[in-house]
Parts: C-alpha cells; structure tokens; sequence
C-alpha cells in the first residue's frame, strides 16, 4: 500500500493539496526537526534532507502540472519548490555560521 502511495506521487497523480501539504511541507518540516534533533549538525541535516526534497520537488511538480483548478495553485506550489531547492542548495554551500 505504501509503495503504491509512493509510486503515484512521484508520478504526480495525487491531488496538488496532498502532495504539497503531507510529501511537502509537513515531511520535510519533520525530517528536519528529527534530524536536526539527532545530529545537532546543520550540514548534515542538510545532507540528509536533501535527497528527500529532490524527491518530494518531482512529485510536486508533476501533481502540479496535472492540477485543473486554479492556475495560480500550481504556480505557488512550484514557485515554493524553487524556493526550498535554493535555500537547501545555499545551505549547502554558504557556511552557517555567518
């Protein structure tokens, strides 16, 4: 059942709301705080996030494109997705303690 959830996300045929809301923001909000509770480390947090934010970025993006509501609903959601790869990526790269 999990498998069939995971492989109709990345294939963007679960509703905008669902993919963006429950594989977006509220996962990546908890694997954050879990990992950052864990390892106490911002890079690795980071490291540990992003391949999940990759992930979630495809099945977002392809939920988005198959969206038939509002226009703007797609184009918020992909504008946020852009956001979350250029802050992950920044985070990456800019040391945090500036």
């Amino acid at each position: 059942m999990i498998k069939k959830l995971l492989n109709k996300f990345i294939q963007g045929k679960l509703s905008l709301a669902f993919s963006f809301w429950i594989f977006g923001f509220i996962s990546l909000t908890v694997l954050s705080i879990v990992a950052a509770l864990i390892l106490q480390n911002m890079l690795l947090v980071r490291l540990i996030v992003y391949p999940y934010l990759i992930y979630a970025s495809i099945g977002i993006w392809k939920s988005s494109n198959n969206y038939k509501g509002l226009k703007i609903f797609p184009i918020l959601a992909k504008i946020m997705i852009v956001l979350w790869n250029i802050s992950q990526f920044l985070g990456l790269i800019v040391p945090s303690n500036l």
